[in-house]
C-alpha cells in the first residue's frame, strides 16, 4: 500500500533499462561535443529534471540536453513482429514475414462496371499458420518479376486483412502493398 511521503517501487529491470539509454545519450552528447564533459552534461540534465518539477526522466531530460546542444539521438525502432495467426479481417497496412508455400497462375475477371481486373493467390505460411495471399491487378507482376516459388522466404508489407470466402482471413495486396524476397531468415 502507497503511504503519504512514500515511494513508488520501480518494475524490475526498468531502472537499468533507463540506466542504459541515458548512458547512451550521454556517450553521444560526449562523442559529438568535446567542449563539454560527463560532469557537465549530467548537470544539465538534473537542472532540467528539477526545472520541471521532477517530472522528467533522466532518459527524457537527457534528450532534451542532447537536442539544445544540436547531437542527434535516434530512438530504438520498436518493431512488432505479426504472425499470421494474429491476423483478422479490417486490419490495414500490414507488414508479415513468411514462406511461400504455393503459388497459383494469375487470372483476369470482369468487374462489374465491365472492366478487366487480374487477381493471382499465393499460401504463405510462418510458425502460426498459414494464409491466402490476393494480389490485385498490377501487383500480380510481382509473381512473375520476382519469380516467386515454393519455399522461398517474402516479405508482404502495407496489405490489408479481409475475410475470405472460407471464413479465414487472407491478406490482400492492393496499390499500396508490397513483396520483397528476404535473403535470410529474421530472428
Amino acid at each position: 500500500m502507497f503511504k503519504a511521503g512514500g515511494s513508488v517501487p520501480e518494475p524490475t529491470g526498468q531502472k537499468e533499462t533507463s540506466k542504459t539509454s541515458l548512458e547512451e545519450i550521454v556517450n553521444r552528447i560526449l562523442a559529438s561535443r568535446s567542449d563539454i564533459n560527463r560532469k557537465k552534461i549530467m548537470e544539465i540534465v538534473e537542472e532540467k529534471k528539477r526545472n520541471a518539477g521532477d517530472f522528467l526522466t533522466d532518459e527524457t531530460a537527457a534528450r532534451i540536453v542532447a537536442s539544445e546542444l544540436g547531437v542527434k539521438v535516434v530512438k530504438k525502432s520498436f518493431r512488432l513482429k505479426i504472425k499470421i495467426q494474429d491476423l483478422v479481417s479490417g486490419l490495414n497496412d500490414v507488414t508479415i514475414t513468411g514462406q511461400v508455400r504455393a503459388v497459383y497462375p494469375p487470372r483476369t475477371f470482369t468487374r462489374r462496371d465491365w472492366t478487366e481486373g487480374k487477381l493471382a493467390n499465393i499460401v504463405v505460411s510462418d510458425e502460426s499458420g498459414s494464409l491466402r495471399v490476393v494480389l490485385w491487378d498490377h501487383k500480380v507482376e510481382l509473381v512473375e518479376k520476382l519469380k516467386l516459388q515454393q519455399d522461398q522466404r517474402i516479405r508482404i508489407s502495407h496489405g490489408y486483412v479481409r475475410e475470405g470466402r472460407n471464413g479465414k482471413p487472407e491478406l490482400h495486396l492492393g496499390d499500396r502493398g508490397s513483396i520483397k524476397v528476404v535473403k535470410e531468415p529474421e530472428k
